[in-house]
């Protein structure tokens, strides 16, 4: 009996130890799957990454080849009907201002000055009528083929150096940048800037509404650079608050909602074909 008792006793031993063990290989089994997920996971997203990366540099790139391309093909430079043309018209007036639209390849034409935003120098506000040129997300149409990239392009005549004060002057030109000697507007040699921002929206968890929102706000590095002056000298502790900058430049506020997005820029010098620039 007493033996019996105590074979008892140690099956019942042997068998507690045995589903101790068996539950300690299921969590083992458990964590390295668990793991594995996390690592598997953790590569497909630095993966995602590097190609949504590669793709809007791409589209990004692609938008410059294509103003390049038709301002070879338009010629002259001196006329409203193209870009270049438009964006360096003779006068201090526009020196500054911000010039917007969207990149719509299904458009016959790259640049259209009826489907254009142009603001005012400070950035603050818009000229009259010119105001149909922010890409819009959740249009289709604004969507650059099957990439699902949106590209948005910024162009500002860039200011002429005090210390240079003819530099953009074209040879036998008057020097009010306005009026030739005889009469006519002169052909301005004129540097320009070129922003291009792409970005890919169905990556974002944010609303159609908050990314177009980003596409408003200023682009140029000259009102960047005065939007973060101000900034600076009201908030004390800007360096703990990017948030303070969102609206400061296109890539801090698409940056704060999370959309992936590349942006390049490009300095330009305008000179017309036949005039010698004095500079």
């Amino acid at each position: 009996m007493i033996s019996t008792s105590k074979n008892k006793i140690i099956r019942g031993s042997e068998s507690g130890a045995v589903l101790i063990v068996v539950l300690l290989v299921l969590i083992l089994i458990t964590l390295l799957g668990t793991i594995a997920i996390q690592r598997g996971s953790t590569d497909l997203r630095l993966a995602t990454a590097s190609q949504v990366g590669k793709l809007t540099f791409q589209s990004t790139d692609a938008a410059f080849n294509k103003l390049e391309k038709e301002d070879r093909s338009l010629g002259q430079g001196n006329s409203v009907d193209n870009v270049r043309g438009y964006v360096t018209r003779p006068g201090k007036q526009y020196i500054g201002r911000e010039i917007v639209f969207c990149l719509r390849p299904r458009t016959s034409k790259f640049f259209d000055q009826t489907k254009l935003t142009e603001k005012t120098s400070d950035g603050t506000g818009y000229i009259s009528g010119k105001n149909d040129g922010f890409c819009d997300v959740g249009d289709s149409a604004d969507y650059v083929g099957e990439s699902r990239t949106v590209t948005q392009m910024t162009f500002a005549k860039s200011s002429v150096k005090d210390a240079l004060p003819y530099s953009l002057e074209g040879d036998s030109t008057y020097t009010d940048d306005q009026v030739s000697q005889t009469g006519r507007t002169p052909f301005e040699c004129a540097n320009f800037e070129v922003y291009a921002t792409s970005l890919i929206p169905a990556f974002s968890n944010e609303s159609t509404a908050k990314i177009n929102s980003c596409l408003k706000v200023i682009n140029t590095d000259a009102l960047k650079e005065k939007c973060d002056a101000k900034v600076k000298a009201q908030h004390a502790d800007y360096a703990t608050r990017p948030e303070l900058f969102v609206n400061c430049s296109i890539d801090a506020c698409l940056e704060s909602l999370g959309v992936p997005y590349n942006t390049q820029m490009q300095a330009y010098k305008s000179k017309p074909i036949g005039v010698r620039c004095l500079s």
